[in-house]
């Protein structure tokens, strides 16, 4: 297990600039288009809408439109400097809302940041009328672990958010969905998220989004 670390200092990485400006400056938009797409076809149609560790709120936004949803809140730990929906600030696990609160969740790239992931899952559960749908990656070994890692100090540098390194193999995906409550119904696997060259490095095999039904 590797060690919780902050993200790349951006003063020290004057070397690496352009590629870290390129990545950041490719990525946001097909990725966001990618999650939301997958979601959509997960969820269909609701009329409320969470987003578990909503960032900037844009791909919840654009998930909102694809699925008819007119209620929509975002909860989040970091302070971005603007915002496409109303945010909440929460402490990371308790979702502020009541039981079933929201006929969809959404949570994506989250749970790997988590202390207790399975903790925030049936938080995420609890509060879902319907249905949770989760992006997040797979690891299947030594390998894919250190690729993720470095991923996503790269990827985080830019909101200044820990890297804690955590990241789960299917078996302790299902593990993880039966201990919090739900029921995996839909995998899409693998995932792509990258356009080259940065696809590369960041294979779709490593990626997936999961459609959950709350068990009750």
């Amino acid at each position: 297990m590797l060690a919780c670390r902050p993200p790349f200092p951006l003063q020290r990485m004057n070397p690496l600039r352009g590629i870290f400006d390129h990545y950041h400056r490719a990525n946001p938009a097909p990725r966001g288009e990618r999650i939301s797409r997958a979601f959509a076809a997960h969820i269909g149609t609701a009329r409320s809408l969470l987003d578990v560790g909503c960032g900037n709120g844009a791909i919840t936004r654009e998930l909102a439109e694809r699925i008819g949803a007119e209620s929509v809140l975002g909860v989040d730990v970091v302070a971005r400097p603007e915002s496409f929906i109303d945010v909440r600030f929460y402490d990371g696990v308790r979702i502020p809302a009541e039981d079933r609160s929201f006929e969809a969740v959404m949570i994506s790239d989250v749970l790997h940041h988590s202390d207790d992931a399975t903790a925030v899952l049936a938080e995420c559960v609890r509060v879902a009328g319907r249905v949770v749908v989760v992006k997040d990656h797979f690891s299947f070994g030594p390998i894919s672990h250190r690729t993720l890692y470095w991923m996503d100090r790269f990827g985080n540098a830019k909101d200044s958010i820990a890297v804690r390194g955590r990241y789960f193999t299917l078996p302790e995906w299902i593990r993880m969905f039966d201990a919090a409550g739900a029921r995996l119904v839909e995998l899409n696997w693998p995932l792509r998220m990258h356009d080259l060259p940065w696809r590369l490095v960041g294979w779709p095999e490593l990626q997936f989004t999961a459609k959950l039904l709350p068990l009750r």
